[in-house]
């Protein structure tokens, strides 16, 4: 019994600490893998570029035009994502135009705006 709580202890130091610092280093190993001249990406530091070089062990980030550093490749964080296209984002302003183009018919009748409800109560009276 007092070999059953020591053991316990280290299979949950193992699984809460050792494990996930495991699982972000694989993580971290495959992105650096994968990195490539013109990626978007974000240093230790928090400085943002793009890579103009990639060699073994080091990389150039662009970080302004004409503004470039060499850094260790393991200092690189993470790949920026490049963002939707406009496209596929509805902005306001067409949200607001497909209410204006709303019929009352197709206004919910659960939804009704103080001045339908007064007209309907005065209707009724």
């Amino acid at each position: 019994m007092a070999l059953l709580l020591p053991v316990v202890l280290l299979g949950l130091f193992y699984v809460f600490l050792i494990l996930p610092k495991q699982r972000e280093l694989k993580r971290h190993n495959a992105l650096i893998a994968t990195l490539e001249v013109g990626d978007e990406v974000m240093t230790g530091s928090g400085f943002y570029g793009t890579l103009t070089e990639v060699t073994d062990d080091a990389v150039l980030i662009e970080l302004a035009p004409g503004i470039e550093v060499k850094l260790a490749r393991k200092a690189v964080a993470a790949k920026i994502v490049a963002p939707l296209d406009e496209g596929d984002v509805t902005d306001e302003s067409t949200a607001v135009e497909s209410l204006d183009q709303a019929t009352p018919d197709e206004a919910s009748s659960d939804q009704a705006t103080p001045d339908q409800e007064t007209l309907d109560h005065e209707a009724d009276q």
